[in-house]
């Protein structure tokens, strides 16, 4: 949250609040949501 200048309440409550949109239960299947929706792409080892 430091990064972004917001507190680490708003980050939890933003995640909670999009776990919910998506029907979700928890980050691991919100970044599994986000590799299938293509949103984001695996980093590849250096």
């Amino acid at each position: 949250g430091s990064a972004l200048g917001i507190a680490e309440n708003t980050v939890k409550n933003h995640l909670k609040n999009i776990l919910e949109k998506l029907h979700l239960e928890n980050r691991v299947q919100a970044a599994t949501f986000a590799l299938r929706s293509g949103l984001t792409r695996p980093e590849k080892d250096q």
